[in-house]
């Protein structure tokens, strides 16, 4: 019995041991950062503010939107929004909430993910190495820092894929009618609830079906990934806004319908978004591009290449190469038409499940790929496979090292801002273009001059009138009584027609839209009780705060 109990604890030695580097690493960052935010938990992301808050809406009123009783869909990420608000109604709103929803994830994910490969029969110290690979290359603990929907989005991509190819491969039998496993459908549905870029690895998999002449499967395991999609457009368009929620086509590329504009999209997207990394001039309120963006080029070098190099082997296992192709191609979809970056998340489901299928493959082939034992020859093969995989190591350095970093400079910015609005301006309507902490945290009524939460504003920059004048016109009809805005996100034309009161200056940005936030009164008569609000908060803010004043001290 002893034995028994010793070989089964020594075979969850690898999910062990990852989930224990996962949650050691999770605690460090945390505890790093709550000495710098003096106990304050925070996140490295002002996005998941927003989520919360809509969140905390839906559960309180029945509102999908950053202010009470006015819809705007400001998240891409349905299932994500409606999990908290379940959450916040049946244990009260809690900021801490998000973290642990990603701690279960991940807990999920490790498990899942060592399921699988135990299924392929991979042997016990492979799945050590696979395991711990896959969390720092992740990078999960980071994921679960952050307090987004990327580590479910990890965990439903990865039950599709695998759950596809097993099908596909005709190692899952269906029974009755349907001829579809329902968890296929599921996972499906779930894929594209969780986040919209999930259509991609549908449309991939609707693709396969329909070269294999699967044609009534193709088209039903297509209406189940957009049954979400569809429900919130019909529901949204209810509500006087539009079909996709506000974050996606504001970020979307435009696309001009002729000659010159379609060779623009298209010359756009095999320049700058399969060849070119540039690190500089990328416009406000879009992710950086840099080694996110590298990695995932990286990704349409690596999986070729493995399937090239194990073409025979594969060939014998058709469920791999199911895998391969289908995160190949959704690779080649995301670059094309969605975003990486903004703290290493965005890319993130793509970068584990071709960790996963990468390690597994070299793992289980590369002997007969390699059959000279030469010290040399295996010297250069480890080389080799080195500098495929070093953009992954880059990404994953960068994303532990800004971390602790990001975490602060959200305490240091936006959640100074949210405090300074609740201690002085609670239930004033205000104008902002970073909206989360300051929704969540505060009691003001926020007018997003960005569009994310407004719909006024979404609409206008939809319709091409978004235009300092309109803006202008908008903040005083809503009775703003003030602005915390990045200045050089607007129009110098907006800000000039408000009073320039203060900034705020942070050190060390790594993950905000701007270093300095500028405090404006929209009306010039209240700029001198503006102006003393802040400084009288001035003794609140961390210590590496710089106040700058723009306007003189009221006799």
């Amino acid at each position: 019995m002893i034995r028994i109990q010793r070989q089964s604890l020594l075979y969850n030695v690898p999910l062990i041991f990852a989930l224990i580097i996962t949650f050691v690493s999770v605690l460090i960052i945390e505890r790093s950062v709550m000495l710098e935010t003096g106990g304050v938990f925070m996140y490295p992301l002002d996005d998941p503010f927003i989520h919360m808050e809509i969140a905390k809406n839906l559960a309180t009123d029945g509102t999908w939107g950053i202010n009470p009783g006015e819809f705007a869909s400001a998240s891409s990420s349905l299932l994500y929004t409606m999990i908290l608000a379940f959450l916040f109604k049946l244990f009260s709103v809690q900021v801490i909430i998000p973290f642990i929803v990603n701690c279960i994830a991940a807990v999920i994910l490790l498990i899942v993910a060592d399921k699988w490969l135990r299924k392929q029969g991979v042997e016990i110290f492979a799945r050590l190495v696979i395991l711990t690979l896959t969390v720092f290359f992740l990078p999960l603990p980071v994921m679960i820092i952050s307090g987004m929907e990327h580590t479910l989005q990890c965990l439903f991509s990865f039950l599709f894929i695998t759950t596809f190819a097993d099908w596909a491969a005709g190692e899952r039998p269906v029974a009755g009618k349907l001829k579809i496993p329902w968890s296929l459908l599921i996972y499906a549905f779930l894929v594209t609830a969780i986040r919209y870029e999930g259509l991609f690895l549908v449309v991939v998999a609707c693709l396969i079906l329909l070269w294999r002449k699967k044609i009534i499967s193709s088209f039903i395991l297509g209406a189940a990934a957009l049954l979400p999609v569809v429900l919130f457009g019909v529901y949204s368009i209810t509500k006087g806004s539009y079909f996709l929620p506000n974050p996606v086509f504001i970020k979307s590329e435009e696309f001009q319908l002729s000659v010159k504009g379609v060779f623009n999209f298209f010359s756009n997207i095999l320049i700058n978004k399969f060849t070119v990394t540039k690190t500089t001039g990328s416009l406000p309120g879009v992710p950086p591009p840099g080694i996110s963006l590298l990695t995932a080029q990286r990704i349409l070098i690596l999986l070729p290449l493995l399937y090239l190099l194990f073409r025979n082997q594969l060939k014998m296992a058709g469920k791999y190469s199911y895998i391969i192709f289908i995160v190949t191609l959704t690779t080649v979809l995301h670059l094309a038409f969605a975003s990486t970056g903004w703290f290493y998340r965005y890319e993130a489901y793509l970068v584990m499940n071709a960790c996963v299928i990468s390690f597994f493959v070299l793992n289980k082939y590369w002997k007969e790929l390699l059959p000279d034992k030469r010290l040399y020859a295996r010297l250069l093969a480890g080389i080799l496979v080195f500098a495929l995989f070093f953009p992954f190591v880059l990404r994953s350095a960068a994303a532990f090292t800004k971390a602790k970093q990001a975490c602060v400079n959200i305490f240091e910015q936006q959640y100074q801002m949210a405090q300074f609005l609740r201690k002085y301006y609670p239930g004033t309507p205000i104008a902002a273009n970073d909206i989360g902490a300051i929704s969540f945290f505060s009691k003001a009524e926020v007018i997003d001059l960005w569009g994310l939460g407004s719909i006024d504003v979404a609409r206008s920059r939809k319709k091409k009138y978004w235009t300092p004048e309109f803006l202008d016109s908008l903040v005083k009809s809503k009775q703003a009584g003030l602005a915390i805005v990045y200045d050089e996100w607007f129009d110098k034309r907006l800000l000039e027609g408000w009073t320039k009161v203060a900034t705020w200056q942070i050190s060390d940005n790594v993950i905000t839209g701007g270093d300095t936030v500028s405090f404006y009164s929209i009306d010039s008569a209240d700029a001198r009780q503006l102006r003393k609000d802040v400084a009288a908060f001035q003794s609140l803010l961390p210590a590496k705060v710089k106040s700058v004043y723009t306007i003189p001290e009221a006799d």
